[in-house]
C-alpha cells in the first residue's frame, strides 16, 4: 500500500489505470473521480508523472482532451520496460523512492518497479478511490502550484542539459546566482518548511519547530542565513539554510531542487568550512575547498569545447532578445558570458511569459510611463515585469539580435481606452472570445501553463480588446521605432521565421505559418534595404529539407542552429572588430546523435 504523508510523486500507469480501457486498441474512457484526483493532487503540491507503454503523440492527444496534459511532468511514454524508466524518472526529478508512489494495474510490472527502485511505493487502481479520499481530506495547500512549476523548470533545465558535454559545461553557461540573506525571522515559515521536509540535502537533520526556530534567530551567539538561487531559467527562491556558532553547524539544509549545481560546496566553503556532524544519509559532496566557477563568478567561466570563440568583447556589448530560435542559437558561441540575454522564461507564477522579444512589448517598454506599466501589472494576473525590459535602450549595445518569430503568434490586446499593448498565447485562441473560455480553463488548448478562470477571462475582456497578430506593415512599424531608439552605431540584427512547410505538422497554430512569415520576411526585406544598421538573420539559408526540423515547425535540428550561430558569430565580428576562432566541429557530429533543443516550451508546447 502507501503512506500517503510521505508521498511527492505520484507515477501513473494509463490503460487501465488512469483511464478505463486500451489507448492503442480503441476508444478510452476517464473516470471523473481519476480527473479529479489529479487535479486535487496538483492543488496540494503532489507532482504527477506518467510510465506508459503508449505512443506518444495519441496519449498527448487524449490527455489534452481532458484538460489533463498540463498536470503531467517529466512523461515517460514508450514501448520499453518500466522499471529502468522509473528508476531514471525518479532521478531526474530528484527524488527518493520512499516519497513516489506508482500506480499500475499489472502487477508484474509493479513487481519489476519495486525491484529496480528499492522502497518505492507501489499499488493497483483499486486504491484510487481511497488515495482520492486522503487527497481531499489533506491540510496541505498550493493553489499557486509552486511545486509543479518546479519541476517543469527542472523538466525544461533537463531538456536543456542533453545539448552539453558535461555538467559542468552546462553549470557555466547557466548564469547561477546565490544570494545570502540574514532576515531570517521575516522568513520563518519558509525556512521552517525547508527543515521539516529536506532530506537529501539535509546535513543535520535537526527538525526544530518555529518556535525554537525564532529563539534561534533571536540569540546573537548564531550567524543564521537563508539561501536563495536563480539561474537563466528562474528563481528558484529560499534554497537553503544554516546556523553556524562557535565555528560549528548546527543547521544546514537546502532543497532538493538545486541539486547538482554545488550550492552546498560554495556555501559550506563560503562560511570557511565550519565543523559539520553530519546526520544519517546526504547526497551533497562537501569534500571541494574550491568555490564552483560557476557560481556568481561571470568573469571566470572557463570556455566551452568545440564551439566558436569570440574574444576582444566587453560586457553589455551584444544583447540576443528573443524566444526558442535565438536561445538554441546560443549555446553555440563560447564566451556567451560576456553577452546580455532576454529569453523566454518561466514567471514566479509558473506560467511561460514568451513575449520578451515581441516587437510590440519592446516598444511599450520604453513608450510606456512607469504608471501605465503598473496599470497592466495591476490588471492582467498573466503579465509580469519582466514584459518591460527596456535594457535594449538604457545600455549602449553594439549588436542588438532579435527574431520576428513572436510576431508572427502570439494575439495583440490593447486596453479599451487608454490603449496600452500587451501580446499573450497564440492568436489562433483569443481570450476575450467567450467561445474559447471552456478549453482555455480546461488546458485543452496552449495556454503558457497559466491556470485560467471564467473571472479572469471576464475581467480581461471587460478592459482589453483583441487586435490579432501583428500584421507585417505593424512589425515593420515597430522595427523603425526600435531602430530608431537604438545608437546611431548599433546594429539590429534581426532573425527571420522559416518559409519552408513541415510536412505532417499537427499543429493548429502553425497550418500555413510559412506562408506568414514568407509575408512577414519580405515586408522586412523590403525595409531594411533602405536601413544604416540593419542586417538580417536569415535561416532560410539553411533549412533545406524536412531533416531540417526537430519536433514542429518552430524547432531546427542542430545543424541549422549550427550554422545560425556561425553567421552570428560573423555579424558580431564585423560590427565590433572582436577575434572569432571556429573550434572542431566534433560538437556538431555528436549533437546528431540527441536532436534536444534549448526548449522553454519543452512538455507545454506539443
Amino acid at each position: 500500500m502507501y503512506d500517503f504523508g510521505k508521498i511527492k510523486l505520484v507515477v501513473w500507469d494509463l490503460d487501465c489505470t488512469l483511464w478505463q480501457g486500451t489507448l492503442s486498441e480503441g476508444a478510452v474512457r476517464l473516470p471523473e473521480e481519476n480527473l479529479r484526483l489529479v487535479k486535487r493532487l496538483t492543488d496540494i503540491g503532489i507532482v504527477n508523472s506518467i510510465c506508459s507503454k503508449n505512443d506518444r503523440a495519441p496519449v498527448e492527444a487524449e490527455l489534452k482532451a481532458h484538460g489533463l496534459l498540463e498536470d503531467f511532468v517529466f512523461a515517460s511514454v514508450n514501448w520499453e520496460a518500466k522499471g529502468e524508466r522509473v528508476k531514471q524518472l525518479i532521478a531526474d526529478m530528484q527524488l527518493r523512492p520512499v516519497n513516489v508512489l506508482f500506480l499500475d494495474d499489472n502487477p508484474s510490472n509493479c513487481a519489476e518497479v519495486a525491484f529496480c527502485c528499492p522502497g518505492i511505493m507501489t499499488a493497483g487502481p483499486e486504491i484510487l478511490p481511497r488515495l482520492l479520499e486522503d487527497a481531499l481530506h489533506s491540510d496541505k495547500s498550493d493553489p499557486g502550484h509552486k511545486r509543479l512549476a518546479q519541476y517543469r523548470l527542472l523538466e525544461t533545465k533537463r531538456t536543456e542539459m542533453a545539448q552539453y558535454r558535461s555538467n559542468e559545461d552546462f553549470l557555466m553557461h547557466s548564469d547561477v546566482r546565490v544570494t545570502v540573506g540574514h532576515d531570517c525571522l521575516d522568513h520563518l515559515d519558509r525556512i521552517h518548511d525547508l527543515i521539516q521536509r529536506s532530506n537529501q540535502l539535509n546535513f543535520t537533520k535537526l527538525r526544530n519547530s518555529k518556535e525554537e526556530l525564532a529563539a534561534l534567530f533571536s540569540d546573537v551567539t548564531f550567524d543564521c542565513g537563508w539561501v536563495s538561487v536563480t539561474d537563466r531559467f528562474g528563481d528558484y527562491g529560499i534554497v537553503g539554510f544554516y546556523a553556524v556558532k562557535d565555528a560549528a553547524l548546527l543547521h544546514f539544509v537546502f532543497s532538493c531542487r538545486i541539486l547538482g549545481m554545488g550550492v552546498e560546496q560554495y556555501v559550506y566553503n563560503l562560511l570557511g568550512r565550519p565543523r559539520l556532524d553530519v546526520q544519517g544519509e546526504v547526497i551533497g559532496d562537501l569534500s571541494s575547498t574550491e568555490l564552483p566557477r560557476w557560481i556568481n563568478q561571470r568573469e571566470s567561466a572557463a570556455p566551452r569545447l568545440d564551439r566558436m570563440e569570440i574574444g576582444g568583447l566587453r560586457a553589455h556589448t551584444v544583447l540576443v532578445k528573443g524566444p526558442c530560435d535565438l536561445n538554441a542559437v546560443y549555446p553555440f558561441l563560447a564566451d556567451t558570458e560576456l553577452f546580455d540575454t532576454e529569453f523566454t522564461y518561466v514567471a514566479p507564477g509558473g506560467f511561460l511569459v514568451e513575449s520578451t522579444g515581441h516587437t510590440t512589448h519592446i516598444v511599450e517598454a520604453d513608450r510606456l510611463t512607469a504608471a501605465e506599466k503598473q496599470r497592466v501589472l495591476d490588471e492582467v494576473p498573466f503579465a509580469d515585469p519582466g514584459m518591460y525590459d527596456d535594457s535594449i535602450f538604457r545600455r549602449a549595445y553594439k549588436v542588438v539580435f532579435i527574431s520576428i518569430l513572436q510576431d508572427a503568434n502570439l494575439g495583440v490586446y490593447h486596453r479599451k481606452g487608454t490603449g496600452e499593448r500587451l501580446a499573450f498565447l497564440p492568436a489562433c485562441t483569443p481570450m476575450t472570445d467567450p467561445e474559447n473560455w471552456p478549453k482555455l480553463i480546461r488546458g485543452e488548448c496552449f495556454t503558457a501553463n497559466f491556470r485560467f478562470t471564467e473571472e479572469i477571462l471576464r475581467n480581461f475582456s471587460q478592459r482589453y480588446e483583441f487586435v490579432g497578430r501583428n500584421t507585417p506593415e505593424q512589425i515593420v512599424e515597430n522595427l523603425r521605432y526600435i531602430r530608431g531608439r537604438l545608437p546611431h552605431s548599433c546594429t539590429l540584427c534581426i532573425m527571420l521565421g522559416g518559409e519552408l512547410k513541415r510536412e505532417g505538422e499537427t499543429d493548429e497554430n502553425y497550418k500555413d505559418r510559412h506562408l506568414l512569415h514568407r509575408t512577414v520576411n519580405d515586408a522586412i526585406r523590403a525595409w531594411a534595404a533602405g536601413e544604416a544598421h540593419v542586417v538580417l538573420l536569415d535561416v532560410n539559408r539553411y533549412l533545406t529539407d524536412q531533416s531540417c526540423f526537430y519536433n514542429h515547425f518552430n524547432h531546427y535540428s542542430k545543424p541549422v542552429y549550427y550554422q545560425v550561430a556561425k553567421e552570428m558569430a560573423d555579424i558580431i565580428r564585423r560590427c565590433t572588430g572582436s577575434e572569432i576562432r571556429e573550434r572542431s566541429k566534433l560538437y556538431l557530429a555528436a549533437s546528431t546523435a540527441r536532436q534536444k533543443l534549448a526548449a522553454v516550451y519543452h512538455g507545454l508546447r506539443k
